[in-house]
């Protein structure tokens, strides 16, 4: 049986909310096991205040985020959205290290038959100094997280060498931006900042490698100022569709960008951007929703089709699973996001399942290079060494010297 993309989204939808109220609920429980408080009811019902009154604040905001646009509640609304997601983040961090403590209190209680008064006071404010300290830590740590993950934009610099680099290609500049997720996290004004510092690297071209807009309402408006970017873009704008688009509406957002905007919607398609010896083409690939090889293969099949086998390729996918199947067929270059580049990364390594080994940054099988962008939006703030990014793509031929 297979399931369709709005379902596999409510089936999701479900397993978020099971985890986000059994983890409050484990939460709080650890911390009321380590504070030992007389009455427990009063805490009980403080929390779950604190907790549906952020959660009530939170859904409205989203709810009626197009509508709250431009008024003098927004920005505050739009502060305690990032900082409530900072909070959750900072409760699931805080959740083993409480279990770590309550395991240490048990063994301390366990081997101490007989302490004296004054030791058994001090051993409990112990506890009840980390069961406050432990989660003001991680939820004040996974707040700036949030504060900074949302505020932070990157532009990359990227340079790719090649062999037998068309002519066309040396003096030309690419700028990526990928998983924008326009909606709750991201709005207009900050779409404007992502075009702004587009357009001062003067690219010649703008790829966009899917999940632009997660907020349909807003359709009307992204088409508006995509048609103006468009416009003081030389070569103009290149779009494929993400995974999200799928779960919000893809054949409206396509027709929509296809019949309102000037950019090219590419869904297992190409088109020659430069003739000569060794033409250069831009491919652009559908999302596979079953993420299977056999589909990516056939997928490829159909968009490279009837490209020349010397033809210098540029292919975008949303998804950097494609890496494999590209690097098979020696495509020169596949830009990609999907994974926003781990989002939370200790030590050059994601905490997130990002479910691929092509997740953040460069990769390459001989000629063949692929580039995974970090995201120049997102869906959720928290972000740990993975700034937001734009990424602008360069060519150096790799036999001059420069």
């Amino acid at each position: 049986m297979t399931l369709d993309a709005m379902t596999i989204r409510m089936i999701f939808n479900v397993v978020i909310v099971l985890i986000v109220v059994g983890g409050l609920t484990g939460f709080w429980y650890l911390v009321l096991k380590l504070l030992q408080p007389e009455k427990k009811i009063w805490w009980w019902l403080g929390y779950i205040v604190v907790v549906i009154g952020l959660g009530v604040s939170m859904r409205h905001f989203i709810i009626n985020q197009v509508e709250l646009f431009g008024t003098s509640s927004y920005l505050p609304l739009q502060l305690l959205r990032t900082e409530t997601y900072g909070f959750m983040m900072g409760i699931l961090l805080a959740i083993p290290v409480l279990l770590v403590m309550l395991g240490i209190q048990w063994l301390v209680n366990r081997n101490s038959k007989s302490v004296e008064p004054e030791m058994g006071s001090s051993r409990r404010k112990f506890f009840q100094t980390a069961a406050v300290a432990i989660p003001a830590a991680t939820i004040g740590g996974a707040s700036y997280a949030a504060f900074r993950g949302q505020s932070e934009i990157k532009v990359t610099h990227e340079t790719f060498r090649y062999k037998n680099l068309p002519n066309a290609l040396r003096h030309y500049k690419i700028a990526q931006i990928s998983d924008v997720h326009l909606g709750p996290c991201i709005d207009l004004d900050d779409f404007d900042i992502i075009v702004n510092l587009v357009l001062k690297e003067k690219p010649d071209r703008v790829v966009i490698t899917g999940d632009l807009i997660d907020k349909i309402d807003w359709l009307p408006e992204l088409s508006e100022k995509i048609k103006d970017f468009a416009k003081q873009v030389p070569d103009g704008i290149d779009y494929i569709i993400g995974n999200h688009e799928y779960f919000r509406d893809a054949p409206l957002i396509l027709e929509t960008f296809r019949t309102k905007t000037p950019m090219r919607v590419l869904v297992n398609q190409h088109v020659k951007i430069f003739d000569g010896p060794r033409p250069v083409y831009i491919a652009g690939v559908d999302y596979d929703l079953k993420r299977k090889k056999s589909n990516r293969e056939l997928i490829l099949d159909e968009t490279l089709n009837g490209i020349p086998k010397d033809a210098f390729v540029i292919l975008l996918a949303h998804h950097p699973e494609f890496f494999e199947e590209a690097f098979a067929r020696k495509i020169p270059l596949t830009l990609s996001g999907h994974t926003h580049g781990g989002q939370i990364v200790i030590g050059g390594q994601s905490l997130v399942p990002v479910g691929t080994p092509y997740w953040k940054g460069r990769y390459s099988d001989g000629e063949s290079q692929g580039y995974v962008n970090n995201g120049t939006g997102h869906w959720y703030p928290v972000r740990v060494d993975c700034p937001r990014e734009i990424t602008i793509v360069q060519f150096k031929d790799a036999d001059r010297k420069y």
